[in-house]
C-alpha cells in the first residue's frame, strides 16, 4: 500500500541535522519543501557515499524523491571521492 502525501511523516529539521550534520538552513528548508522523509534523506546520503555514486554518470540507480534529495545534497554537501 503506497502512502499519499498526507500519510507520510516528513523529516524534521532536527532529524535532518542529526542525519547530515551541521547543514545550512536553506538545505533544511529545501528538503522540507520537497516533502522528503528521513528515510529518503538517509537513503540519499548513503547512496552518495557509496561506490554506486562514483558510477552514476554511467547508470543512475536512484529514482523518485530519493533522486531529488540526491540532487539537493550534491549541490550542498561534499562527499569524499574514492
Amino acid at each position: 500500500m503506497s502512502m499519499n502525501r498526507s500519510q507520510r511523516t516528513f523529516a524534521s529539521a532536527a532529524e535532518i541535522r542529526e542525519t547530515l550534520g551541521a547543514v545550512d538552513e536553506s538545505l533544511v528548508a529545501a528538503l522540507q519543501d520537497l516533502g522528503a522523509t528521513i528515510e529518503e534523506i538517509r537513503e540519499a546520503a548513503a547512496w552518495l557515499s557509496s561506490d554506486d555514486y562514483l558510477h552514476r554518470k554511467l547508470h543512475h540507480t536512484a529514482h523518485g524523491r530519493v533522486a531529488q534529495v540526491i540532487d539537493l545534497l550534491e549541490d550542498e554537501l561534499r562527499f569524499p571521492e574514492r
